[in-house]
């Protein structure tokens, strides 16, 4: 089985929808459900005991696990000098803490399983940021850097780890927050694209360890 948080929309439903057409069971942790997924656990994943009761809901379903896709996460914007507690808990707690926590919960059966983890970070987490994204940047570094420890930890294992670090691509990450669509980009990467490498990436063969993979927009600086 394929587990995928925030398989609702966005890069996550992507994923899930290509992995369904290799009749692959899909399991979707998210607040909402997935169109694409065979089984929907709707928990919080903000809350650190539903993610350990989701974590018991994946344990419970006595199936190998393939695949741990950490999609889940939000993003925000504001510049240095305006940055809020809220926006720090909201940032960190949505895009480190539930990859953390669901990854140690599950640990002992991805072990088990020889499971594959695709942690999602971003391109915003292998730059420096001046007055955009300072939060949401340091969020993405926190998911770059539990990525290589995880690595290290999984090192003698059949278990590959991936951090997946793309650059900006139409979905409503960022229309949440601005109100604006991102079909007005015409610089983002399709979102289907994105997904399309990532599957071939767990795809390969399971002696071949992609680490880490930056995706750049051709043409941005």
């Amino acid at each position: 089985m394929i587990v995928i948080t925030g398989a609702s929309e966005g890069l996550g439903l992507e994923v899930a929808k290509l992995y369904k057409n290799d009749d692959k069971k899909i399991v979707n942790i998210s607040l909402t459900d997935s169109i694409a997924a065979d089984i929907n656990m709707i928990y919080d994943l903000s809350e650190g005991k539903q993610i350990e009761m989701a974590a018991k809901d994946v344990i419970a379903l006595n199936e190998p696990l393939d695949v741990l896709i950490n999609c889940a996460g939000v993003w925000t914007n504001e510049p240095i000098g305006k940055i809020t507690e809220k926006e720090i808990k909201q940032t960190m707690v949505s895009n480190v803490k539930s990859t953390i926590l669901l990854t140690s919960n599950l640990i002992a059966k991805i072990k088990k399983d020889g499971s594959d983890v695709a942690n999602i970070s971003s391109i915003a987490g292998t730059k420096n940021y001046t007055n955009e994204c300072v939060v949401y940047s340091a969020s993405k570094w926190a998911v770059r850097g539990f990525s290589a420890n995880l690595q290290r930890e999984l090192k003698d294992t059949k278990c590959r780890v991936i951090s997946f670090c793309p650059d900006g691509f139409h979905s409503k990450l960022m229309e949440k927050v601005t109100g604006k669509s991102s079909k007005e980009r015409k610089d983002l990467m399709n979102v289907s694209d994105v997904a399309l490498l990532l599957k071939q990436i767990l795809d390969l063969p399971k002696n071949m360890e992609v680490s880490e993979v930056v995706i750049t927009k051709k043409g941005a600086k």
